[in-house]
């Protein structure tokens, strides 16, 4: 498309980033309301701590094997057939979430649920990226990871009042079940949407026309995994762990009531949303490298900060909340927007929804080991070694953002390797 997009094209654009927004919000409100949940569920099931680690990650566990799947499939067959069928899978297993009674069953129905939300951060934002005009494809992309925010956000509202006012053996059943909403709607509205015109003319099916004798190394994909993957494994690690920990984190460090807890935890979520909001509006001016290294270091710093507050006893719970508030506000101006972003710009086209389904993979092995790591560090080193180790996850994103940077702001989208070559070039050219 080029920087002036006809009535018509404009409708076609909004609704793609409506449906694309509606799908990621999901993952948001799915992945969030789990810690919610978790609260009248460890109650009902009795459950320990390697039970409640497990069912605190079953989401992330499917979302690896659907991302892993998704893309591979989504890069065959098409976008649009995988953005329905997704859909649809996450819709039943929603529904029969909020209706078992065994452990067991809930894990496993969480899993599948995971597993179509995995396909959907494959395949959404390839989507959208594929229609976007170069010139407002950040702000574009953007707004489908604010989305993320407003289902985080969302969940943690809802979960405060319905949690506070409905039986424990209730209550998650319902917050599992208002995912079906936005899901319905998403699923009606995917339905008339068109298949992407860059994987029609240079998917899959269309590569042999497009021959490239370009190596890997040439290319510097190798870079472009490096970039998309390991920063964005550290950020999960670090938002993931510390987001699904801390309503029983702030519950054990100054907060009475379960409610309390998880309000807290909303709170620090919609600064981060208001982050991103920020984001949005800067993608296309500043780029997405520069605000990537900027939100992982200071936030890194805020985290640092607070973890020296806690370990030389300032334990003012106000003070706490503030802090995590900033942080989450810094990550969002950073890599909890950009991460998401950067795979779906700097892969050709043959192999975008895979490259973004492997790094939506390797970050949620990111947020496992969080869920996991942090926990135990926890229980050793309290809630001040869960905030110096993830800031030093955030550092470290920093530095390696910086040095496998490659900036896709206002370039085409790469169809074939050698586009993707001449993008790789031209971030080594800004180095210098």
């Amino acid at each position: 498309m080029g920087s002036s997009l006809s009535d018509p094209d404009i409708r076609l654009l909004k609704r793609i980033r409506t449906v694309s927004s509606l799908g990621i919000l999901l993952d948001g409100y799915n992945l969030s309301v789990i810690a919610v949940a978790l609260v009248p569920l460890t109650v009902q099931f009795r459950l320990g701590a390697a039970a409640t680690g497990l069912l605190a990650s079953a989401m992330l566990l499917g979302s690896i094997a659907g991302g892993l799947t998704a893309g591979i499939l989504a890069d065959r067959f098409g976008r649009k057939t995988l953005l329905i069928w997704d859909l649809i899978i996450f819709m039943i297993f929603s529904l029969a979430s909020a209706f078992l009674f065994s452990y067991i069953w809930l894990v496993l129905a969480r899993f599948i649920v995971g597993l179509a939300v995995g396909a959907d951060y494959a395949i959404s934002p390839t989507y959208l990226a594929e229609f976007a005009p170069r010139q407002t494809r950040g702000y574009q992309l953007g707004y489908v990871w604010l989305a993320w925010s407003v289902g985080a956000v969302l969940s943690f509202g809802l979960g405060a009042a319905i949690v506070g006012w409905m039986p424990p053996q209730l209550s998650w059943r319902v917050l599992f079940a208002l995912a079906l909403i936005p899901a319905a709607i998403g699923l009606l509205m995917r339905r008339q949407l068109p298949e992407s015109p860059h994987w029609l003319k240079y998917g899959t099916k269309k590569k042999a026309d497009h021959p490239t004798k370009v190596s890997s190394r040439v290319t510097g994909l190798g870079r472009a995994w490096l970039l998309s993957l390991v920063p964005w494994f550290l950020m999960d690690f670090s938002t993931y762990g510390l987001g699904l920990l801390l309503p029983l984190l702030l519950k054990s460090n100054g907060l009475t009531s379960s409610t309390g807890a998880i309000l807290g935890t909303g709170l620090a979520a919609l600064f981060g949303g208001l982050g991103s909001v920020w984001a949005m509006f800067q993608l296309d001016r500043r780029g997405r490298i520069a605000l990537q290294v900027r939100g992982f270091l200071w936030s890194g710093i805020g985290l640092w900060i607070l973890a020296i507050m806690l370990w030389v006893d300032f334990k003012v719970f106000a003070v706490l909340l503030g802090g995590l508030m900033i942080v989450n506000l810094l990550n969002g101006t950073g890599p909890g927007t950009t991460c998401g972003i950067i795979p779906a710009e700097v892969f050709p086209t043959p192999m975008r929804a895979t490259a973004l389904g492997v790094s939506t993979a390797v970050s949620r092995v990111g947020a496992i080991a969080g869920v996991f790591l942090l926990g135990f560090i926890e229980v050793r080193f309290g809630l001040g070694g869960v905030l110096a180790t993830t800031g030093v996850a955030a550092v470290l994103g920093s530095f390696l953002s910086w040095v496998w940077r490659i900036e896709p702001n206002q370039s085409a989208l790469p169809d074939i390797q050698g586009e993707a070559a001449a993008l790789i070039v031209h971030s080594d050219i800004e180095k210098k």
